[in-house]
């Protein structure tokens, strides 16, 4: 070790920028670990399961709108709820912004879009919880479904009405990954119902059992 400080300085000098190296390297590949680990990707083999960012919320949805020039008047302190974009149509349906990606709805007007059959209401669920009670209406789209075949998703036609999405309630994952799989299929005016089957059906609303829309 003496003989190396005093005589080897350009080699002492490659053996520490190796070292540094390899330590610059360990950091490296634990923070990309940490990164899968928090966005998804298993730590035991290659396959990945996407989790979509966080959806816009209707106030940033109604903010941005009226932040453009001609965008619609600011909505009064006691209507909390941007789906009010362009001002209510009848029945308290509202106006629905092409805004290109999922936004989020509220129960009140999941019920407004109901009682008006004004938006075609999508159960993102597995069949045998669909078939457990769902939505009066709603149409049975698995997501896990899509996946494997992703022709469902040309297939579907929501009659030319807003979309409506929803799942277990919670983070929303398989209605979220749903909204985009339907937007990215050329689905226009997509909403997530965030709230889910458990908030609806604590709610004493309308609810339907069975395999079909019409709870049969």
């Amino acid at each position: 070790m003496d003989r190396w400080w005093s005589d080897g300085t350009e080699t002492g000098s490659r053996l520490w920028q190796g070292i540094v190296a390899i330590v610059a390297t360990g950091c490296l590949l634990g923070l990309a670990q940490n990164a899968l680990v928090r966005y998804g990707a298993p730590t035991g083999g290659l396959a990945w399961k996407y989790i979509p960012p966080t959806l816009d919320s209707l106030d940033e949805v109604a903010a941005k709108n009226n932040a453009q020039p001609g965008g619609s008047t600011p909505l009064p302190p006691d209507m909390n709820d941007p789906l009010q974009i362009g001002g209510a149509a009848t029945s308290g349906v509202p106006d629905i912004p092409d805004v290109g990606r999922p936004i989020q709805i509220q129960i009140s007007k999941v019920k407004a879009f109901f009682d008006a059959n004004a938006a075609t209401i999508v159960d993102a669920r597995e069949p045998a919880e669909y078939a457990e009670g769902h939505i009066p209406g709603a149409i049975n789209l698995p997501y896990d479904q899509v996946v494997t075949d992703p022709g469902r998703l040309e297939e579907f036609d929501p009659k030319g009405k807003p979309i409506i999405v929803y799942c277990g309630g919670g983070t929303c994952e398989l209605s979220m990954n749903l909204g985009f799989s339907l937007v990215n299929a050329g689905k226009k005016k997509v909403l997530v119902y965030m709230g889910g089957w458990p908030e609806w059906s604590t709610s004493g609303y309308a609810i339907a059992k069975g395999a079909t829309p019409e709870g049969v």
